[in-house]
């Protein structure tokens, strides 16, 4: 108890002195070493003490915060009441702030003051500066409130089954965890019209640290009520995941490209266009559709497209066609004349037309498509060399990355006929992606893209995997038989947002990839 009375104080003195311009992110260790470091008494003791003489301390509102819920914790609700308030009056503008009006909306939904209630989490709901997560928690709990089983008040109790999601929700790739996050979302009805699917959405941010997803999925596994994963999305946590989710016995769904990661076992399944389904899909349309046999292919030196150059070689060949040509450049390559010039074996003459000196090219390899395995913004800057050269009626063919409308402006007629592929198109007619596209506009405002198209396919599966008859848990709530839904998932055939999806015996999506070209300056899908 000593050396907790002399540890505290030390640890808040040290919030006193950290300089305004230090992020408030970086002070969540300061306050995990307090609580850490004594009793519950002790922590409310110095918080306390904290709050009332560092008012104007950087870290006050996050004192606030841990203040109210560690009051929570000791069910004291009219204290724990008081700091919220104090919290939401007193700093406004703090980043906490949808967080203490979440955590007092629930609070005063469990005391009865329904009303009150509301009134605290419709602004969480339907507010930008919520986190998506958040708000999704939000909306359950008026849905909740709103139910006909709102009577008993118990309100946020775990009763219903659940996924967890494992996501980077902080840091570089936050923008596309949020974008997979609303796929995930809608999958499970939380925004959008409320169909009664009935599941909550538990999320856990990993980043790229191992003991982050261990963590997470540990968390997630422990907790009877959820049915099993979705995510993460980075290839360097996707192993990691795997192989504890495969350890644990829980199923999960990745959204990662990264190759084997199936492979750790029947308990992990991907759902995710990988390099080779890719490649499989760019080169089968080429030879057995287009009736081509020869190809050059031209490819930056990184692993992107030095694998998918390797894998689209692999399958032209084994389709009966050949590869006659391939050359690389270093990524932020700009000029392509050499590169071009050497796969077309362009051949170079000059005559004169007056006082003219005019250079003329002639391409002397037999090549009849160009395989180009980078950005729409490279692709853009190589075309433009072919009718430089005098190259023609070669077909152009790309990768996922010419997927945008970037590249028709930047392109414009060079890239016109274009072929190339991706794992998902919103502009398609195929059903299920129409339903997906329509319900995802009207709940966000805008158009779905590849992985919020991926992230409700692996939900919705997961989802439809649940069976119906669930074992009680002792108290409230439910636990299920996750190897049950491990078996459905394998069985499951659905469609969604790309359409017919199943499972491989080895757990990887059997999807039809969307085949798309450059028609009249848009992109369209092929017929």
């Amino acid at each position: 108890m000593k050396f907790t009375r002399l540890v505290l104080p030390i640890i808040l003195s040290l919030l006193v002195l950290i300089p305004a311009s230090v992020p408030a992110r970086n002070l969540p260790e300061i306050f995990e070493a307090l609580e850490a470091s004594g009793t519950k008494a002790d922590i409310i003791e110095e918080l306390e003490k904290f709050v009332q003489e560092n008012s104007k301390a950087p870290a006050i509102d996050e004192a606030l915060l841990r203040l109210a819920r560690v009051y929570i914790e000791r069910k004291d609700f009219e204290r724990a009441s008081a700091i919220y308030q104090k919290l939401l009056e007193s700093h406004p503008e703090s980043r906490y702030k949808f967080d203490a009006l979440y955590e007092l909306g629930m609070l005063r939904a469990r005391t009865g003051r329904v009303r009150d209630a509301k009134a605290l989490l419709l602004p969480v709901a339907e507010g930008q500066g919520a986190s998506l997560d958040l708000r999704a928690k939000a909306l359950r709990l008026l849905r909740e409130i709103d139910s006909p089983a709102a009577e008993s008040g118990n309100f946020g109790a775990p009763t219903a089954p659940a996924i967890g999601v494992i996501l980077p929700l902080k840091g570089q790739y936050s923008a596309y965890a949020e974008d997979a996050l609303n796929g995930v979302l809608l999958a499970a009805s939380v925004f959008g019209k409320a169909d009664g699917a009935g599941v909550e959405v538990i999320v856990k941010d990993v980043g790229s640290d191992p003991a982050s997803v261990e963590t997470a999925v540990s968390e997630l596994a422990h907790d009877g009520r959820v049915a099993g994963l979705v995510g993460p999305l980075l290839s360097s946590t996707a192993i990691e995941a795997a192989k504890h989710a495969q350890a644990r016995r829980i199923p999960v769904v990745t959204l990662s490209q990264k190759e084997g990661v199936t492979d750790a076992g029947d308990y992990v399944f991907r759902n995710f266009m990988t390099p080779a389904q890719q490649a499989a899909s760019i080169a089968e349309h080429a030879v057995k559709t287009l009736g081509l046999k020869r190809f050059a292919i031209l490819h930056p030196q990184n692993n992107y497209g030095t694998e998918l150059a390797r894998l689209f070689e692999m399958n032209v060949k084994a389709l009966g066609a050949e590869s006659v040509r391939t050359g690389s450049y270093a990524e932020g390559h700009t000029d392509f004349s050499a590169e071009i010039k050497r796969l077309f074996v362009v051949q170079e003459k000059e005559r004169k037309e007056g006082r003219r000196q005019i250079k003329e090219y002639k391409p002397t390899a037999r090549i009849e498509a160009l395989y180009i395995p980078d950005s729409y913004a490279t692709a853009a800057l190589i075309t433009p060399y072919l009718d430089y050269f005098s190259i023609k009626g070669v077909q152009l063919l790309g990768a996922n990355g010419w997927n945008s409308e970037k590249l028709v402006e930047l392109g414009g007629a060079n890239v016109e006929g274009a072929v190339f592929v991706d794992g998902f198109f919103p502009g398609s007619t195929r059903p299920g992606t129409e339903e997906f596209v329509k319900r995802f506009t009207e709940a966000y405002g805008k158009k779905p893209g590849v992985l919020e198209a991926h992230a409700f396919d692996a939900a919705m599966m997961l989802i439809a995997a649940i069976p119906e008859k669930r074992d009680s848990l002792e108290g409230d709530g439910v636990t299920l038989d996750r190897e049950t839904i491990k078996a459905r998932l394998k069985a499951l055939k659905s469609r969604g947002a790309a359409g017919a999806l199943s499972f491989d015996e080895r757990g990887e999506a059997k999807k039809r990839l969307f085949l798309l070209t450059v028609k009249d300056g848009h992109i369209v899908e092929v017929n």
